[in-house]
């Protein structure tokens, strides 16, 4: 199969939850061959995100920080990912301003980035240099977003889940048989059905793991639950599998119940314990 990462982005504000995503990505970038590079927003005033919201090119906005300060801080992490990968990995680094989510996505598109690392965003509420959205960011780019928990890895997986609703999921689907083939994975596909999509989950499950099974030398198996939510399906059942990545789509299927859900935010990259990958359908 063509290899399909090959530049990892990992979005960097200095706090211990972006060094810790460096570490994932050096990993990452070993196993996969791939490059990595690091890029730091300075965010714009209030007013100038506005501004550029409402489609104006030319804002004004603060620089309230040193550049010469920020090139020295990236330039240290990019030699501390030189040392650690005995200059194995080609590593770069970038400084835009803009507002982080929108920053990412269009240095993304720019720069032919593969994958975006980012690390599990808090539950609980606190000032934060960094908020950023994965599925907003895997849905306007169209690039895969991982979001990965400080205590979990992303090599040596040997459990991927992939839920299937009313439709077909080829981009989970390709993104999950290379992960598996690269790591002698079993992809779990999880049929989440209720009294209106049935039919269509099991027709779509069913031409899931055929595709695989004909196709592909990668472990399978299927199951079906009963849920209305597809992100708490989904969640519950990586916890009784020991899943090591959930493999998901934006939007319904990352939305967590709950009236207020969608006002907080409460996706379930927020809440998973093993790592998610963020994967536009088209």
């Amino acid at each position: 199969m063509q290899k399909l990462f090959n530049k990892i982005l990992v979005p960097v504000d200095f706090s211990g939850k972006t060094k810790i995503a460096v570490e994932k990505a050096i990993t990452i970038a070993k196993q996969f061959n791939c490059s990595i590079h690091l890029l730091h927003v300075v965010t714009l005033e209030p007013f100038a995100a506005a501004a550029m919201a409402e489609g104006h090119t030319m804002v004004p906005y603060n620089l309230p920080v040193n550049k010469k300060e920020l090139d020295f801080q990236l330039d240290k992490i990019c030699k501390h990912i030189n040392l650690l990968s005995a200059n194995t990995i080609e590593v770069n680094y970038s400084i835009v301003a803009g507002t982080w989510n929108q920053a990412i996505i269009d240095f993304s598109n720019e720069h032919q980035i593969d994958v975006i690392l980012i690390g599990q965003k808090g539950q609980a509420f606190r000032k934060r240099k960094m908020v950023l959205n994965p599925d907003i960011i895997a849905s306007k780019a169209n690039i895969p977003v991982i979001t990965i928990p400080s205590n979990k890895r992303l090599s040596q997986l040997f459990c991927i889940v992939i839920p299937i609703t009313d439709f077909l999921p080829i981009r989970k689907l390709l993104y999950g048989i290379y992960l598996a083939g690269e790591n002698n994975t079993t992809l779990k596909l999880l049929g989440i059905e209720n009294e209106k999509t049935s039919e269509l989950v099991q027709y779509y499950l069913a031409k899931s793991y055929r595709l695989i099974k004909d196709n592909c030398t990668v472990k399978v198996e299927m199951e079906t639950t009963y849920n209305h939510n597809v992100a708490a399906a989904v969640n519950e059942f990586a916890k009784l599998q020991s899943a090591d990545l959930i493999i998901v789509n934006p939007g319904a299927q990352t939305k967590m119940p709950g009236f207020f859900s969608s006002l907080l935010g409460n996706i379930i990259q927020k809440f998973s314990i093993p790592p998610v990958l963020t994967v536009n359908p088209i």
